[in-house]
């Protein structure tokens, strides 16, 4: 099967890393070896995975860590965390 990608649309796992902000080894365990981040390609020993996967997964995970704080500012209104009495 041949790559019709160009090489800029590839990141390596270091740069997924750095993106999503995780350790190298959870890119690899977890995202990768899971399928998280498919399709993934190896070359010379070293994995590759989309770009265009990797944003549409790190924009996933922004949305719902925002919609978690959302929510976790609201039950602390609730309960009157912000009063000043």
């Amino acid at each position: 099967m041949r790559c019709t990608c160009k090489q800029g649309d590839w990141l390596s796992v270091a740069d997924v890393a750095r993106l999503l902000n995780v350790s190298r080894g959870y890119v690899r365990k977890k995202l990768m070896r899971k399928h998280v981040l498919r399709p993934v390609i190896v070359r010379r020993g070293r994995k590759f995975a989309l770009r265009g996967t990797v944003e549409r997964y790190h924009r996933m995970h922004q949305r719902i860590g925002l919609k978690a704080l959302r929510e976790m500012a609201c039950v602390q209104q609730e309960a009157g965390a912000y009063d000043i009495n």
